[in-house]
């Protein structure tokens, strides 16, 4: 469908649209121009809005992807830092110096083991043995020996249950002697049930490790065992705080129990957290959990970060958006504003200037100085309105030159109606039979002047058709009639043929029968000469016999060709009986043919021609015939 088709029609989307849409907006295009932009402004505030919203929240995740990561690594590093201690102390107690009694030999060889081979995180290594009674330190690089565990640091090793010589217990952040926090690990001595190396690794080393502070500015990483103590504080080593808060109570429970409930992800975030007790103001958290091996409980690993410094870009990005957005579409809206009112305004005048035209004002001066649709919309009107005058103008002339056509018409139409009853006349004429008659061309109007010429041909054609079919009329008449004479006179000499051989047959069949008699008598009497001989052998009759035999043969003989000639005769009369019979049906079809002839020729005999043309019929093998190549040619006589 073209575009005029479609806003001229009433159905489709337009046809609702002019449903739906009052009378009063769509009269006004100012208006309706006017809530178009306001569409228009909402349309891209939305879609503003929109994508800026799809960015923030895919920068977002982004950033909280990068502190779920963060939270995964620093838990793998608390994990490789536990597993390289828990070797190193089970390597430390395969010495086999430490199943002896020898106290000072024992500690030596603990501060040779710590100074040469051992982490120099490692603070201090015991050997304690553990009994019904409780558990005593036999050997230490730092407490004296026989020292009772009750009420020491170290006493948890006589609480832990070691499942095989191999296991190694881990504890949780505890004090040292020294006052420093450490991670107790301890390992069975090779070749004892109850001895056991303790060694205390401090948590300065790991403390310097984590990487909170350095991903961003304020932020700082935390280790929290299940109860929610902070077993390790990353602002502990940082040189520009005072802050430790090692072996305090977290501030966030739900946190350390979220991330300890973690199984199907390694790690997870918080976007949004207030704590004072962890962070003065909002901040958010990525968590992973730390499975110990060998330990009472698991521990939980929290990276923390102010959300103005985390999501900062993020917040300055959706501002910027709204800003652009709100921007784009006050800008659209003065734009369009302005376009629409200088529009609507040089619509209103071309409004003015076509009623105008409507009232017969053709002279109204339509004329703009824009080239736009519109300035190009006013110069349509102005070629309309030039147009609209060259066509009263040519109606003008076209209708005088109408008024004419219409006299020359009539007059024309009175010659041809009056040409018309003549060449009727002359039809009429013909058509009673009247082929003499003529139309006559007066050269007034080509048109029937040619009728009148074709007319006249066709005449001059059906007279000498006329006048040929006579003559062929008469000749197939009188061909039929001597055809008709000579198959009687045929037919009569055929039946005369037809009783003459059968009279012959007849005599024949006669003959036959008296040779065939004589025949028998000629046998008879030989017969009786023989017997004769017999009876008188004095008479000689043997010349007689002979030619008594010779005659019988003879007389057989001429039976038979009676009998050959009768047969041969039969055949012939029954042949000339079937001649008779055709020639007959010939006879039957040339009476016939005659009858029609003469009806033609009676017909034809209507017809009053000039002159009648001899049709050309010629018969026998080899003639050409009627319309044959010499069909046009007179006979000759």
């Amino acid at each position: 469908m073209s575009s005029e088709d479609g806003d001229s029609g009433g159905g489709g989307i337009m046809g609702v649209v002019r449903t739906v849409v009052p009378d009063f907006l769509r009269k006004r295009f100012a208006l309706k121009f006017l809530i178009v932009l306001l569409v228009m402004g909402l349309a891209i505030g939305a879609v503003g809005l929109v994508g800026t919203q799809q960015f923030v929240d895919h920068t977002r995740d982004q950033v909280e992807s990068e502190y779920r990561g963060l939270a995964t690594q620093e838990s793998n590093l608390v994990n490789q830092w536990l597993e390289s201690n828990r070797l190193s102390t089970r390597l430390a107690s395969s010495e086999p110096v430490y199943r002896g009694t020898d106290g000072s030999q024992m500690a030596g060889t603990l501060r040779n083991r710590q100074d040469s081979q051992m982490p120099n995180d490692v603070t201090n290594m015991h050997l304690i043995d553990t009994g019904p009674g409780g558990g005593n330190i036999v050997a230490s690089t730092n407490v004296g020996a026989n020292t009772d565990t009750a009420g020491t640091p170290q006493d948890w090793v006589t609480e832990r249950s070691f499942s095989s010589t191999a296991d190694v217990q881990v504890s949780s952040v505890y004090q040292s002697s020294s006052g420093v926090p450490v991670v107790g690990f301890a390992s069975n001595v090779n070749g004892t049930n109850t001895r056991y190396l303790l060694v205390e690794v401090a948590i300065t080393d790991i403390n310097s490790r984590l990487q909170g502070e350095d991903r961003a500015e304020g932020g700082f990483t935390t280790v929290v065992n299940a109860s929610g103590t902070i077993l390790m504080d990353e602002r502990r080593s940082l040189p520009d705080t005072n802050t430790d808060l090692t072996l305090e109570q977290y501030g966030d429970q739900q946190v350390v129990d979220d991330a300890l409930a973690l199984t199907d992800e390694p790690s997870g975030v918080v976007s949004s957290r207030t704590d004072q007790n962890v962070m003065s103001e909002e901040y958010a958290v990525g968590y992973a959990p730390v499975l110990v091996s060998g330990g009472s409980e698991d521990w939980a690993v929290l990276v923390h970060a102010p959300t103005d410094v985390l999501f900062g870009d993020v917040q300055q990005v959706q501002q910027f958006g709204m800003f652009a957005t709100a921007g784009a579409v006050l800008v659209m809206l003065l734009i369009g504003a302005a376009l629409g009112y200088n529009t609507s305004s040089s619509i209103d005048r071309l409004k003015g200037k076509a009623q105008e035209m409507e009232e017969g004002n053709l002279d109204v001066d339509i004329d703009s100085g824009r080239i736009d649709s519109i300035g190009q919309l006013y110069g349509a009107f102005a070629s309309m309105r030039d147009s609209l005058r060259e066509q009263i103008d040519e109606a003008e002339r076209a209708r005088k030159e109408a008024e004419v056509s219409r006299a020359e018409a009539m007059e024309l139409s009175n010659y041809l109606q009056s040409k018309a009853e003549a060449y009727s006349e002359t039809m009429q004429a013909c058509a009673r039979g009247d082929l003499t008659q003529r139309m006559e061309p007066e050269g007034e109007n080509e048109a029937m002047d040619q009728i009148a010429k074709d007319f006249n041909e066709m005449l001059t054609e059906l007279e000498m058709t006329t006048g040929q079919l006579k003559t062929f009329a008469a000749e197939v008449e009188e061909s039929g009639e001597s055809v008709q004479q000579s198959a009687e006179t045929v037919r009569d000499a055929s039946e005369q043929v037809a009783d003459s051989i059968q009279k012959i047959s007849d005599d024949a069949y006669d003959q036959k029968e008296r040779l065939q008699n004589i025949s028998e008598e000629m046998d008879g009497v030989a017969a009786q000469l023989e017997d004769f001989a017999a009876d008188n052998p004095n008479v000689d009759f043997g010349d007689s016999l002979d030619s008594i035999r010779e005659v019988a043969s003879m007389i057989e003989q001429a039976a038979d060709l009676a009998e050959d000639t009768m047969s041969e005769s039969e055949n012939v009369a029954g042949a000339a009986e079937e001649q008779a019979a055709e020639l007959n049906e010939v006879s039957s079809r040339a009476e016939e043919l005659t009858r029609y002839a003469q009806y033609l020729g009676d017909g034809l005999g209507n017809f009053e021609t000039e002159e009648e043309h001899e049709f050309v019929f010629q018969t026998g093998a080899g003639s050409p015939g009627p319309g044959g190549p010499d069909a046009d040619e007179p006979a000759e006589e």
